[in-house]
């Protein structure tokens, strides 16, 4: 990290946390069965997401929504520079683990076309549900062979979630251990397929369900 740079409070860390647990509470119970240092990466990592899955509500005009893009594919580009992070503060939590090297700006590039490709297509069916949760994935471990069961599951799981689909989804083996804390929330895919939202309790057990068996 450069000198010059102020790691993130307290406080600003919690914050961080509170908002994606608001926004993306799914995710957010997974992400609990972390280790402290990953769960700090994948709080960052959720937030930079949704802070561009939510430029299709923020903006009336497409210009308006591929300048917002623009502005977190040069943020990135920056620190990949080893410039200090901009005055934001996920971009703030975001430069903290690429420099602890829990992140990696080409995923996070990546992460940022997928979403401005959905965008622009004005088609939520494209937002990069799959890519996140490998980039998720590995955080928690450099390798494991569950890639292709997280391909097929992750648009499933996000279409059910959006109530844009009443398929389930394949049945895939086991999720290997070392990376249930970034899919777990995918069990709940029976909650959504069978009527909608499930509340906080169901979600919380349903989760650890899936962390203890890696059954999703």
């Amino acid at each position: 990290m450069p000198n010059e740079t102020t790691p993130l409070s307290k406080s600003q860390w919690a914050a961080i946390d509170k908002r994606v647990r608001k926004v993306d509470e799914d995710r957010w119970i997974s992400s609990r069965y972390a280790p402290q240092a990953e769960r700090r990466a994948l709080t960052a990592l959720y937030a930079l997401a949704y802070e561009l899955a939510r430029v299709r509500l923020a903006v009336s005009e497409e210009t308006l929504g591929l300048i917002r893009f623009q502005w977190w594919r040069e943020a990135l580009a920056e620190l990949e520079a080893d410039k200090p992070p901009r005055e934001h503060d996920v971009c703030m939590a975001i430069a903290e683990e690429v420099w602890s090297g829990h992140l990696k700006i080409g995923a996070l590039q990546r992460l940022v076309d997928g979403y401005e490709a959905a965008f622009s297509a004005q088609d939520r069916s494209r937002e990069p549900e799959a890519w996140l949760a490998l980039t998720a994935a590995s955080v928690l471990a450099s390798h494991h062979d569950w890639a292709e069961e997280i391909r097929e599951v992750a648009p499933a799981y996000a279409a059910l979630r959006r109530s844009e689909s009443k398929a389930f989804g394949p049945h895939v083996k086991p999720v290997p251990k070392s990376i249930r804390p970034a899919v777990a929330h995918y069990r709940l895919r029976k909650h959504y397929y069978e009527g909608g939202e499930p509340n906080a309790l169901t979600k919380r057990l349903t989760i650890l369900k899936g962390i203890r068996t890696g059954q999703v």
